[in-house]
């Protein structure tokens, strides 16, 4: 071959070999750009509707540990909710669930219906103690902690029978520690939905601990509007000691 024209063949592979490098590079360029970016969302915190299913994970658990504790009051009254809180079975509700009753009846989670007495009865704190005539299963943890070593901001759930829903759950958290409500006594503030039949029932923390005696609602109008209170856990604790 001529040496003219092999060195002008060499020359269009060369430049063929430039151009082709530089759109090589353009596209790498693009290609890192959107890889780095996929990378870079990877490594990120997770949006918030990423992370539920740990936090569901988490309150599933909980709801399954405190759940079997939860029963259902019967008086002459009407119907509310309440706690089994030790190995003795007794039950703790409130004062004005039983309104003055001496035996009521109660609903354990499983569905059977026992007989229970009024063993104490604290209208200032609205707070009863009840004893079951039978075994009625497993009792709550009860957080050991003052106020349940709550503090603002912590997720919380009830469990109850609102308008005779046995066993409804419902998750919030805690919106003030120690608010005077009505009578100035001290209560846990909470926006978890607390409705008629809540009363008596359990407050819980996420480790399924007992913090908290569901007890009123606060609502110019009828129904929940985001501001309940329950009895703090210190005081129930200090109630059953008065029972032998």
């Amino acid at each position: 071959m001529p040496g003219g024209r092999a060195a002008a063949i060499a020359a269009a592979i060369l430049a063929a070999g430039v151009v082709g490098g530089v759109t090589g590079a353009s596209f790498a360029d693009r290609s890192g750009s959107q890889t780095t970016t996929t990378v870079q969302a990877t490594a990120s915190p997770p949006p918030a509707s990423q992370a539920l299913p740990n936090s569901a994970t988490s309150l599933t658990d909980a709801v399954r540990t405190a759940s079997p504790s939860v029963v259902a009051v019967r008086s002459s009254f009407g119907q509310g909710s309440g706690v089994i809180v030790d190995d003795r079975g007794l039950v703790v509700t409130n004062h004005h669930v039983i309104a003055g009753d001496s035996t009521v009846g109660i609903e354990t989670a499983d569905g059977r219906l026992i007989s229970a007495d009024v063993v104490a009865d604290d209208p200032q704190q609205d707070l009863a103690v009840l004893r079951p005539v039978d075994d009625v299963g497993p009792g709550a943890t009860i957080a050991s902690e003052p106020n349940g070593g709550l503090v603002v901001g912590d997720q919380v759930f009830a469990i109850g029978n609102p308008f005779g829903l046995r066993n409804t759950v419902t998750s919030g958290i805690v919106s003030f520690v120690d608010r005077p409500a009505d009578g100035g006594t001290p209560m846990i503030q909470t926006d978890a939905p607390i409705n008629p039949g809540n009363s008596g029932g359990g407050l819980f923390d996420l480790r399924g601990q007992l913090v908290g005696i569901p007890t009123s609602i606060r609502a110019p109008i009828q129904g929940n509007v985001g501001i309940g209170f329950a009895v703090p856990v210190s005081r129930v604790s200090a109630l059953l000691r008065r029972v032998q």
